[in-house]
């Protein structure tokens, strides 16, 4: 058995499907703003984005926004709590100087550590180029041995000294 189906035309169809869509997605989306539910004194349950007045007893605020919800705008400053307001702002703005502070010094600190360790490498690369050529001159190369003589090296010795003067110059003269 075959089912067929006749698509409607026109355009309201199409704008009614449009519609419909849209306000699918509407009845999806989470809400934006934080949602206060309170009665109000006329027994009329209340709700707003806003909180309820300050003289609504804790007993008929029926709903309040979650912690994850968004932020309320700080209310209009007046009085006391323009105070306190400009007191909690300057504080979160000395918090943010002191973070960009030691943010400073550490950036200070790696440059200093990079430079400090830039000269360790030059001193090395440095000390393994005087060693290689003291090893290349042609001359008789004496070494202090395990009892405190100095002791002629020989050609292997020579050659295994060379070796890892040229190993140090690899790792730090680049």
């Amino acid at each position: 058995m075959r089912i067929a189906f006749r698509r409607p035309s026109g355009t309201l169809p199409r704008a009614l499907s449009a519609l419909l869509g849209a306000a699918a997605l509407l009845c999806l989306a989470p809400a934006a703003q934080a949602q206060w539910k309170w009665m109000s004194r006329s027994g009329v349950v209340q709700y707003s984005d806003q909180p309820p007045p300050p003289d609504t007893p804790n007993r008929d605020i029926l709903a309040r926004p979650t912690p994850n919800s968004v932020q309320q705008p700080l209310p209009p400053a007046s009085g006391a709590s323009a105070g306190a307001a400009a007191a909690v702002r300057a504080g979160m703005a000395k918090a943010k100087a002191q973070q960009e502070q030691q943010r400073k010094a550490q950036e200070q600190a790696h440059e200093l550590q990079a430079q400090v360790q830039a000269q360790q490498r030059a001193q090395l690369c440095e000390q393994a180029r005087q060693q290689l050529q003291n090893l290349d001159s042609g001359r008789r190369i004496r070494q202090a041995g395990a009892n405190g003589q100095l002791d002629y090296l020989d050609s292997a010795q020579i050659q295994a000294q060379r070796q890892q003067a040229l190993a140090a110059m690899q790792s730090s003269c680049y």
